[in-house]
Formats: structure tokens, C-alpha cells, sequence
């Protein structure tokens, strides 16, 4: 991808961010979009399908951010407590999406974004040890659901608990989960 498509998937990405400032999402149009941020809605169109896939994009490159550099077992507390700090500085296009239509693909998005990171996490903590695929994949869901109930929990009562604090109780739950598990199903 070219300087100037990623240049103007970050122009579009920026105004849609802008507006899901005092706006959900499911009420936002191109023309919003691309009147906010002086562009056509051709130009929207070279880049996006339609507003889901923009707000995806966004999302994705605010995740890639978060947890650049910290998928191992010793830092997914630090890219847990990032996904959060990215969330509750972008609150309003958070809770504008979560109190959407759009909800669901929010969450599974999210899903998506914390199951690759933790499945990493896994997989480095697999390293000699035998275990089935299917085992790894089940332990990477069961966390990836635990850690987005507790995300959207924060979410839904407006982010008022400090994000490290959630972080430090939740690893003294998880300190050591993940080798235990897998040495459960290691053969």
C-alpha cells in the first residue's frame, strides 16, 4: 500500500473519529465523512466499502499500536492495560459504537484483535511442550472471551475503574494460568 492510500485512509479514518466524538456510528453517512474532511465520496469509496470497513480499519490500527512489541507471556498485561488506554482515550467513539447497531461487530472485532495477541502468548508458551492445536486455540478463545467480558463490563459502566488496576487483578488471577493449561493438555 502506497504513502498516499494509507495518507488518506488516516485523513478519513481521523474525520470518522472526529465525528463518532458526539455521533454513534450508526447515524454517521460518507457524505458526513467526507464533508467533514473535504474529500469526495469517490475518494471514500478507492479505499473503504462502506463505514463498517472504515471503522474497522481505524480500530485495527489503534489495536496494532496498543499492542505493538508486547505479545509474549511476561507483557500481555502491558498490552491489555494499552487495548484499554486506547479505549477510555477514545471514549466517546467507543461508547458511540458500543450504543450502536454496530455493537456486535465492535465486539467481534475486538475479539479478533485480543484472540491474535493471546493466541501468540500461547503459542510462546507452548515452545517444547506437545499440545494439540485445537488445545491452544481453546485456551486463547477461553481468555479472549474473559478479557472482553471485562472490557465491555468497563465499557458499559463509563469507564470509571482504573485500567490498572483491572490489568493487576486479572493477572493474579491469570499469574501462571496459561503454562498450567497447557501442561494439562501437553501429551
Amino acid at each position: 500500500m502506497s504513502y498516499m492510500q494509507v495518507s488518506t485512509k488516516r485523513i478519513l479514518s481521523d474525520s470518522l473519529v472526529s465525528i463518532l466524538q458526539n455521533e454513534q456510528v450508526d447515524k454517521i453517512t460518507v457524505k458526513d465523512i467526507v464533508t467533514s474532511c473535504d474529500l469526495t465520496r469517490q475518494t471514500f469509496y478507492n479505499h473503504f466499502s462502506d463505514i463498517y470497513e472504515l471503522v474497522e480499519w481505524t480500530a485495527s490500527e489503534a489495536a496494532d499500536k496498543a499492542l505493538a512489541n508486547v505479545s509474549d507471556y511476561e507483557n500481555w498485561q502491558r498490552g491489555f492495560y494499552n487495548v484499554m488506554i486506547e479505549i477510555k482515550k477514545n471514549k466517546n467513539l467507543v461508547l458511540n459504537t458500543y450504543q450502536s447497531v454496530y455493537r456486535d461487530l465492535l465486539e467481534k472485532y475486538l475479539y479478533e484483535v485480543i484472540y491474535s495477541y493471546i493466541i501468540v502468548v500461547v503459542e510462546r508458551q507452548a515452545i517444547d511442550m506437545s499440545v494439540e492445536q485445537n488445545h491452544k486455540d481453546f485456551i486463547a478463545h477461553f481468555y479472549s472471551l474473559a478479557f472482553i467480558s471485562l472490557i465491555f463490563e468497563w465499557v458499559k459502566d463509563g469507564m470509571k475503574d482504573d485500567p490498572k488496576d483491572i490489568v493487576e487483578q486479572t493477572g493474579v488471577l491469570v499469574e501462571g494460568d496459561f503454562k498450567k493449561a497447557l501442561n494439562k493438555y501437553a501429551k
